[in-house]
């Protein structure tokens, strides 16, 4: 999915909700100095944060054995989040017709997604980007 770029940060954490403050203190920072404002930086604090879940609740059955992986890549207009686990991906190596909550809300508050099933060594990946002007 990458058009942007530059990779700003990446951080991994254990797949632990305890953490997710540490994955939205890291998009704090990698948005620093881009022309984001506060309700789009809330949408993708938002996005973060349910994807970053959806990964520890599904990826390891919330038994806290695993770690998450949080991509920040940017352009000057354009920022792109990748959360990945390597825990069993999703079911059949397919994702659902029917998505839940967190696959819906990446669908409707990005501009653009890609949702990776299956990863090569396993896990699954989920990416959204966000576009804004300066």
């Amino acid at each position: 999915m990458s058009r942007s770029d530059s990779l700003i940060a990446a951080v991994v954490v254990p797949a632990d909700p305890a953490y997710l403050t540490i994955c939205r203190h890291a998009l704090v920072g990698a948005a620093a100095g881009l022309a984001i404002d506060d309700d789009q930086l809330d949408d993708l604090k938002l996005l973060l944060s349910e994807t970053c879940s959806n990964a520890i609740v599904h990826g390891y059955d919330e038994d806290g054995q695993g770690e998450i992986s949080v991509e920040f890549r940017t352009t000057p207009d354009e920022i792109e989040v990748t959360v990945s686990d390597r825990g069993h991906g999703f079911r059949d190596a397919a994702v659902p017709e029917q998505p839940g909550f967190g696959l819906s809300l990446v669908a409707q508050l990005s501009d653009r997604y890609q949702i990776e099933p299956m990863l090569d060594g396993g896990g699954a990946a989920v990416s959204f980007a966000r576009s804004f002007s300066h």
